[in-house]
């Protein structure tokens, strides 16, 4: 922007973030914000029971302490730092989280905990909470949106070698927190700006071959949190953030951004309503590789030893889903499991009655032997320039499975279920919060929807504290 009357952008957002009141918006965005509460709490209280998650708060303890702050699915309390780091963590902890796929991160994840845990410290009722949820998902995708093109083959965060998920999930942490604190516009901004030099992540923790990925996101809420707050008691950040040179925009885009995506319009759908589900808890990209293999059950049942190869499909940037191939064939454990494509391949294959992974099946039913091996060996990634012309805004996939030069069975999708193009159903998405939060029981699960439902009407914070094991009397 030139002149002397030109506005920063990062206060263009932080306008956006403190003029929007919950009154602002419709039933259908409304419902939105709620399925992304509903998912996002469901996969948190998922992996509570986990065996990272107990590690995670012995680090969180060892670094900050107890303190008042509530962890889903779990008795203890933490700091407000820790409680972000640990909710966060726990959201993504089997990447069965809600996605928005122009910027190819994970919001809900990162804005909803840094947003709860701010709440239990100011006390803030649940209006605040459901409008710092909305705010934070907005500036986090409008930078998103903006770093979003085909000309630069997606976007531009990721092709450049950062996770857009905690680059991105940091700002909109800062900018959730500055709503619950009730910042104004200047303070706001500064939150944002000085979130800019907080963000940080690399793609390479994509790769599956390590067990930082989920943490990444606990990390941008906590991060988030601590630059709103730091903003709260005077803390600046550089002026003109975002665009300056050697900013936010050109270290994590070289250049290659819209700027006039950063703006918001009345006529655009706020970001929260552009949120994909997952139906699976597996990589984004791995999901309709799965669903086909469920339609190519039929074809090809009693015929696994016919088969030569597998050839999958999908885009070219996520060629480190199949790679390196002895990684992949035989994960060292369910996590790597589920973001390994000839793993999940072979596994919807061969299941016995379905092809549908559930998150079972990467826990208690986890099942790894030489014939899954096997299979999965003859999974071959396999180039598709059409599927890279359309990511982000679509997932597709293809499979065609072979016995030499016979094709047994094959099948293309040009959108994964759960997308804005073929959304998951709302049967279906209390079906996986239900199941996500089968440890709590079916009290206090429905308990946690009725909170959601009546979130307006919350006077305070105390209903965060029934997201906690052991809140209510479980069936």
């Amino acid at each position: 922007m030139q002149g002397a009357e030109a506005v920063a952008h990062h206060e263009v957002l932080a306008r956006i973030a403190v003029e929007t009141r919950l009154q602002d918006i419709g039933a259908q965005t409304r419902a939105a914000l709620d399925a992304t509460l509903i998912d996002t709490i469901g996969c948190a209280i998922a992996a509570a029971p986990e065996a990272f998650c107990q590690n995670a708060i012995k680090a969180s303890q060892a670094a900050n302490g107890a303190g008042l702050c509530s962890v889903m699915g779990r008795p203890e309390r933490l700091s407000p730092a820790g409680a972000a780091m640990l909710n966060g963590t726990l959201g993504h902890g089997y990447d069965f989280d809600d996605v928005h796929l122009p910027s190819v991160a994970h919001f809900s994840t990162i804005v909803i905990p840094a947003a709860l845990a701010a709440c239990e410290l100011f006390n803030a009722d649940g209006k605040t909470v459901l409008e710092a949820v909305l705010v934070g998902d907005e500036v986090g995708g409008r930078i998103g949106w903006a770093a979003c093109s085909g000309e630069w083959g997606g976007t531009s965060i990721r092709n450049r070698g950062f996770f857009p998920t905690a680059v991105l999930g940091t700002i909109a942490a800062a900018t959730a927190v500055a709503k619950v604190a009730r910042l104004d516009a200047a303070q706001t901004a500064q939150a944002i700006a000085i979130a800019c030099s907080y963000a940080a992540g690399v793609a390479a923790i994509s790769r599956g071959d390590n067990s930082t990925k989920r943490t990444q996101a606990g990390w941008a809420a906590q991060a988030g949190l601590s630059a709103a707050l730091l903003a709260r008691e005077g803390f600046t950040g550089p002026d003109a953030v975002l665009e300056t040179s050697q900013g936010f925009l050109d270290a994590f885009t070289g250049g290659h951004y819209r700027a006039q995506a950063l703006a918001r319009t009345p006529d655009m759908p706020w970001v929260c309503e552009e949120m994909s589900f997952k139906y699976y808890p597996l990589e984004y990209v791995i999901h309709p590789l799965v669903e086909l293999c469920n339609a190519a059950r039929p074809a090809i049942e009693g015929r696994h030893h016919e088969i030569t190869s597998i050839e999958a499909s999908a885009t070219a940037r996520f060629v480190t889903l199949f790679t390196p191939k002895d990684k992949k064939i035989s994960p060292a454990d369910p996590f790597m499991a589920l973001m390994s494509a000839p793993y999940c391949i072979a596994r919807a294959l061969t299941k016995p009655g379905t092809g549908h992974l559930w998150l079972r099946d990467f826990r208690e039913d986890y099942v790894f032997d030489e014939n899954l091996r096997s299979l999965a060996d003859r999974v071959e990634f396999k180039a598709d320039p059409s599927f890279d012309s359309v990511f982000p805004h679509h997932v597709a996939g293809g499979l065609r499975i072979l016995s030499g030069d016979v094709v047994l069975w094959q099948g293309k999708l040009d959108d994964v279920y759960g997308s804005l193009q073929r959304p998951l159903t709302q049967a279906h998405l209390l079906e996986k919060f239900f199941g996500n939060c089968n440890a709590l029981g079916a009290t206090q699960s429905g308990a946690i929807l009725e909170s959601i439902d009546g979130l307006s009407s919350e006077p305070d914070a105390r209903w965060i504290a029934r997201l906690r094991a052991g809140a209510l009397t479980s069936d």
